[in-house]
């Protein structure tokens, strides 16, 4: 399967889930899931089963499905939650109204609330707990990272670890859980799982770096500068590649990892 047909899965999933849900709230939570966003992180629970499988080998499993539904549900609430006054007060999302602007701020908390309910139904449902593990722990990392942010970051040190957490911690937990559901216990896919952990390190953190120069040299660049932001993102995405070439799959790693990067160019 290819990485656009899981997609095509997922999309198809999640208008299912969602698509009883009922009233202002309902049409609210399919606002903010289901029209628009580039589903970074359900590609890396794929692209995290193909980093532990033989090259064109990628099992399409329910549990992967499930996984990647899972975290897209939580990434759209956080996205919602983030958006608010009370947070980033941002009045757009991908392109259109934020939740609050156009549903109003008790709809959009309770917004959140139900999609991050929705994705624990999903993890649930999951055969691989250890996989469903994985993604719940990144959920409470990222809500700490945002924490931080809004505690504010002082320096170089403080963005980096915020970082980690805010973005880094949600696209790292996608790529581990798929590799997790589709590893099959040997020695040799085991040593590739912590790999993939470290491919998604250095792939979150440049992420988060593209998206700071794209705000025009918001975040980290408002203290360091884009020039340098640039130089950091390149080293990043510089070392997700090493790391891609050392698991399966590698070309589909690296044609993923070179198409975040450009975002930042």
């Amino acid at each position: 399967m290819t990485a656009n047909e899981f997609i095509g899965k997922v999309e198809h999933g999640l208008q299912a889930v969602l698509g009883d849900c009922e009233g202002l709230t309902g049409e609210a939570m399919r606002y903010a899931v289901t029209d628009g966003g580039k589903r970074v992180r359900p590609f890396c629970v794929y692209y995290g089963a193909a980093a532990v499988s033989d090259d064109g080998d990628i099992c399409c499993t329910e549990d992967l499905i499930l996984l990647a539904e899972a975290v897209e549900l939580i990434h759209s609430y956080s996205l919602v939650h983030d958006d608010m006054p009370e947070m980033d007060n941002d009045d757009y999302r991908r392109g259109k109204l934020s939740v609050h602007k156009k549903y109003g701020a008790a709809t959009a908390l309770l917004v959140g609330d139900a999609l991050l309910s929705f994705a624990s139904r999903l993890l649930l449902k999951c055969e691989n707990r250890e996989a469903a593990a994985v993604i719940s722990d990144s959920a409470i990392d990222m809500a700490f990272g945002q924490s931080a942010e809004l505690a504010g970051c002082k320096d170089e040190k403080d963005y980096l670890e915020m970082y980690s957490k805010k973005t880094g911690a949600l696209i790292r937990g996608a790529f581990v859980s798929g590799a997790i559901c589709a590893s099959c216990g040997s020695a040799e896919t085991v040593a590739k799982i912590g790999n993939a952990s470290k491919f998604a390190e250095h792939l979150g953190l440049a992420f988060q770096l593209a998206d700071d120069l794209l705000d025009d040299g918001d975040g980290i660049a408002s203290l360091i500068g884009k020039d340098k932001t640039r130089e950091m993102l390149d080293t990043q995405s510089s070392k997700a590649i090493e790391i891609a070439k050392t698991l399966g799959n590698r070309e589909e790693l690296i044609g993923f990892a070179e198409r975040l990067w450009r975002r930042g160019k």
